[in-house]
């Protein structure tokens, strides 16, 4: 599972018109010039949200974002290269702003997400500076779009004319707000669970050291981090009022460890302590410890795995090349 995308501007409104073929001699030809242009842009935008959402291959992520890009200069170099529509040029003008915005997001904000991807695993700040990047780009790509909705309703209002979104672009539009949701909810509940990762990363390095001290330190440390990964997640609702399998499994998964590092890890830190002079009994009980904590752990990882890749499969739709 990946566990980010972009989300891109809201889709305007195709207008009713019978002069199309005419060169801008009726405000709805005007309109439905820049409309088509944001259709064209968005849906190379939505075969790279699925391609990022998908697919573990950066080489044709990246070739899908640059994708983007070059279909954004081409629709920006058109629009750009307009008239005004009767000397009217505020609509034209915020389209222009909008898809240069989209153009900056792309080019340099994504660029900048795409520098943090590459660190974020080191720690837990690291993975929250990446997902604020990422949310920071969505809202860049929001505020644009709406800019641009805007104008286009003056513009409608001021020509008398009446907007009718078709199916296409409602379902475009559909999707590309659904991300942005999904991403926000899918952040909260991962942080919670890298949370316990990166605590847990350090018993492992205790336990393979051998070294009672550090072990004991990272259980401490261990149990702090899975009370705060718990009560992030309890501060979660369930997705859309009723989707609660991702959340409960990262739940399941964080509960594990907290009782785990009041009880069988203590008591693990007290046989490494007397590794030099154990008993048979002593050493059948802590391998016992580490088959038990093997089977469950392998368990519940199972079962968070399963439910990520299901939640984003069910809320991020698959665009094929």
């Amino acid at each position: 599972m990946r566990i980010s995308t972009l989300a891109a501007a809201i889709l305007l409104a195709a207008v009713s018109t019978t002069a199309l073929g005419q060169a801008f001699t009726d405000p709805g030809a005007y309109n439905n010039a820049i409309v088509a242009e944001q259709l064209i842009m968005q849906k190379k935008n939505l075969r790279y949200i699925s391609k990022a959402a998908h697919s573990e291959n950066e080489r044709k992520i990246e070739a899908r974002r640059q994708d983007v890009v070059a279909q954004n200069k081409a629709s920006l170099a058109k629009i750009s290269h307009m008239p005004g529509y009767e000397g009217n040029t505020e609509f034209r003008d915020r389209a222009k702003a909008a898809f240069q915005q989209m153009l900056d997001v792309y080019a340099a904000d994504y660029k900048q997400v795409n520098s943090l991807a590459a660190s974020r695993t080191q720690s837990l700040e690291a993975m929250q500076r990446y997902f604020d990047a990422v949310e920071a780009a969505e809202q860049k790509l929001e505020v644009a779009g709406d800019s641009m909705e805007a104008a286009q309703k003056r513009f409608a209002a001021r020509y008398k004319m009446t907007m009718s979104e078709d199916a296409e672009a409602r379902k475009m539009s559909a999707v590309i707000r659904q991300v942005s949701e999904v991403n926000t909810y899918q952040h909260k509940v991962f942080l919670a669970f890298f949370r316990v990762e990166k605590a847990n990363a350090k018993l492992t390095d205790g336990l393979n050291a051998q070294n009672a001290a550090d072990f004991e330190a990272a259980r401490v440390l261990l149990a702090a981090e899975t009370d705060k990964a718990l009560a992030e997640l309890n501060a979660v609702p369930a997705f859309r009022g009723k989707d609660t399998q991702y959340r409960d499994a990262t739940r399941d998964y964080a509960k594990f460890y907290l009782i785990w590092s009041a009880n069988q890890f203590k008591k693990m830190t007290e046989l490494i302590e007397n590794k030099d002079k154990l008993t048979k009994v002593d050493v059948d009980t802590f391998n016992g410890y580490i088959k038990a904590y093997n089977a469950q752990n392998s368990k519940l990882m199972d079962a968070y795995n399963r439910a990520a890749n299901n939640f984003q499969a069910a809320y991020i739709p698959v665009f094929n090349d």
